[in-house]
């Protein structure tokens, strides 16, 4: 602060004696009224001049070259020196200040993050113990939910089983009954024809004179009527027949239509029988003519069988397991285009495993016009929108309805109608009809 105070009062002196100039007219050479001003400068307190008369134009000038070439190089070179060490320290203050509070918010700013990131772990722990709750809720649900299902498709099929005991019991009966009833009126019929035999031996008796030729007559219509009377009865109690499949029935129907066959010689179901085409004999297992009947069906409606046997069914997976692994079976599939042209696809080996193996598909050995397209299905899982056997990752490619499918395939006969056509190979197809004949 010393040199800045030497610097102000050094100033204040340069100011005054600029206040002091006194300019008097100027002088020149050829100028006759041109003199010299005299005056005293400085005095001191008894009026004695110190200088006692000064050249105040010579003064002025010198002042002047004095203030312009010394003081004013010096005092602007102090003034610039004072100013650069002033701005240094206000820009070294400023950036201390700045630096300080930089470090401060930087402090404050960790603290936060570490707070944010502690936080976080926290929460990430309590999500992790809430997945593992849910997880766990999860399995014990799916746990308890497939142990339910599995009892009540155990108690459906125990009450089915029973149900189908009651009805055969109940049927049995009523044969029993409807046999005890016939056999009375055979024993009635039989006292009563005896009657009429005796009242016509004692007729007869008492007829010698009618001609022998007359009574063997009466004689072979008796044994006529006697002969039609057994042959009716016979046919009233024989046994019912139970044709595995339509080819057993080509004996004794000719005609095609919906009749009841017996995959395990026991359990009937009703199926179409092609009695038609290429020789007859075929048991048609899945038919598709109108859209009408919806193939968009789960697990357990494809085991056991849907829609009407007269129009469009699929006759079940657990039949076509049982027809085709107790014999040699071929398979035929007629196609109807959008233009009503026909073309077959007739396979010599066709066979569907068991439920446990999830119906899984055999065949080979083609022949035919519409391509051999089931040699892609060939070793493939039967698939349901609810059981997904498929090879393809990204989908269920039977989320339209069951079949062999990989990787959904080049072939679809089960697909939803009401959007879509039946396809094979690529190409459209409005009808189709999958049958099945053992070969002998």
């Amino acid at each position: 602060m010393n040199a800045m105070e030497n610097i102000l009062s050094f100033t204040l002196h340069i100011i005054l004696m600029t206040t002091i100039r006194v300019d008097g007219k100027p002088c020149s050479n050829t100028s006759s009224d041109c003199q010299q001003v005299r005056m005293p400068l400085v005095s001191n307190k008894l009026n004695a001049p110190l200088v006692a008369e000064l050249d105040v134009t010579a003064m002025n000038q010198q002042l002047a070259t004095y203030i312009r070439d010394d003081i004013e190089s010096t005092f602007s070179e102090d003034i610039k020196t004072l100013v650069k060490k002033e701005q240094d320290e206000i820009k070294v203050s400023m950036l201390q200040d700045y630096s300080s509070k930089l470090n401060k918010t930087k402090n404050e700013y960790d603290r936060h993050i570490s707070k944010i990131v502690q936080n976080l772990k926290a929460k990430q722990s309590e999500l992790q113990l809430e997945m593992s709750e849910v997880k766990r809720n999860i399995s014990e649900s799916e746990s308890t939910f497939n142990k339910e299902i599995k009892d009540l498709l155990s108690w459906f099929q125990q009450r089915q089983e029973s149900l189908e005991l009651s009805m055969l019991s109940e049927y049995l009966a009523k044969l029993q009954q409807s046999q005890e009833t016939n056999n009375q009126k055979i024993i009635d019929l039989a006292d009563n024809l005896k009657s009429q035999f005796a009242n016509l031996s004692q007729s007869i008796k008492e007829e010698l004179t009618i001609s022998t030729t007359y009574l063997q007559t009466q004689g072979n219509i008796f044994e006529d009527w006697k002969m039609n009377l057994m042959d009716t009865l016979h046919g009233i109690f024989a046994p019912i027949k139970k044709y595995k499949d339509c080819s057993d029935m080509k004996e004794t129907i000719h005609e095609s239509g919906v009749y009841t066959i017996f995959p395990d010689l026991k359990h009937g179901t009703r199926a179409y029988c092609d009695m038609s085409t290429d020789g007859g004999g075929w048991t048609v297992i899945q038919r598709r003519i109108d859209g009408t009947t919806s193939f968009d069906r789960n697990w357990v409606e494809y085991r056991e069988g849907f829609g009407d046997s007269q129009k469009e069914y699929w006759l079940g997976n657990k039949y076509l397991n049982l027809l085709t692994t107790n014999g040699k079976y071929e398979l035929r599939v007629d196609l109807t285009g959008t233009n009503n042209k026909m073309k077959y696809a007739l396979y010599k080996t066709f066979t569907v495993s068991d439920e446990n193996s999830q119906y899984k598909l055999s065949i080979g050995g083609y022949s035919g016009t519409a391509g051999d397209m089931m040699v892609y299905n060939n070793g493939n899982k039967f698939s349901t929108k609810d059981r997904d056997h498929d090879t393809w990752n990204e989908s269920n490619c039977a989320k339209r309805g069951g079949w062999w499918h990989r990787d959904c395939g080049i072939v679809f006969l089960n697909i939803e109608m009401t959007k879509n056509k039946l396809y094979w190979n690529g190409f459209y197809y409005i009808k189709s009809t999958m049958m099945i004949r053992p070969i002998m």
